[in-house]
């Protein structure tokens, strides 16, 4: 069972392989990621600009753009992980 490190976040001390398992989303996962990925691309794409109010334009699209990122760090953290842990142990 993993430690729990005391901070002001909570985090756990855990090994290689344990944050590897971590941090590998199953196939259904991954798609409900994607498919969050895709409908907030569509609502980015959908945004329209009112020049009476750039700076809310500005800050939704950022806000956007910043969940975009997540997910996609999400899906590709799942993917690299996978792979690390499925690598052949080279000696």
């Amino acid at each position: 069972m993993a430690t729990i490190i005391p901070n002001t976040f909570t985090s756990y001390e855990l090994t290689d392989t344990e944050a590897l398992q971590g941090a590998i989303f199953t196939i259904t996962q991954i798609q409900a990621l994607q498919n969050q990925l895709s409908a907030i691309a569509e609502e980015k794409l959908n945004m329209e600009f009112d020049p009476e109010a750039a700076q809310l334009f500005m800050q939704n699209e950022a806000y956007k753009r910043g969940q975009m990122e997540l997910l996609q760090f999400l899906i590709d953290n799942s993917k690299a992980a996978e792979e690390e842990l499925n690598a052949p142990i080279q000696m």
